[in-house]
C-alpha cells in the first residue's frame, strides 16, 4: 500500500466519521475501500434499532477480506469508535474516545491505527 493510498483513505475515513457524527451524534462501524485509486465509502447495514459494533465490524471485515482475497479492490479499511487510554501532555493516562482504523491489502493482515478526538460544538476535532 503506498503512502498516497493511506492518505487517501484516511482522508475518505475522517470525513465519513464527521458525517456520521453530525446526522447520528455517534460514530457507527463504517470504512472505504481503494480500486485503482478510486476511493469508495461503505457502511454496514442492519434493520435492527441498535447496532452491534462487534458484529458489524466483524461483518466488514470479512467482506472486505473476501474482496482483496478475490482481487476486487486493493486495499480495504474499517473505523469504529473505541475508548483507549492516551497519555496526556502530563504522562498521565486518560481514557479517550477514538477512532479505530483497520487497513489491510491482502484480506489476511489488518494494520490498526488509533486516532483520539474530541467533540466541540458538534463537530470532530482530531487530538
Amino acid at each position: 500500500m503506498t503512502d498516497i493510498q493511506v492518505e487517501k483513505l484516511k482522508i475518505d475515513i475522517f470525513n465519513q466519521a464527521n458525517l456520521y457524527l453530525k446526522e447520528l451524534g455517534q460514530f457507527a462501524p463504517f470504512g472505504s475501500t481503494i480500486l485503482k485509486e478510486v476511493v469508495t465509502p461503505i457502511g454496514y447495514y442492519s434493520d435492527e434499532d441498535i447496532i452491534d459494533s462487534h458484529n458489524a465490524v466483524e461483518t466488514l471485515k470479512k467482506q472486505l477480506s473476501e474482496q482483496l482475497r478475490n482481487n476486487l479492490i486493493d486495499t480495504g479499511a474499517i473505523a469504529f469508535d473505541v475508548k483507549v487510554n492516551f497519555n496526556n501532555s502530563d504522562g498521565i493516562s486518560e481514557n479517550r474516545d477514538a477512532l479505530c482504523l483497520k487497513i489491510s491489502r491482502d484480506g489476511k493482515n489488518w494494520s490498526e491505527d488509533y486516532f483520539p478526538y474530541l467533540v466541540i460544538d458538534g463537530k470532530c476535532v482530531w487530538k
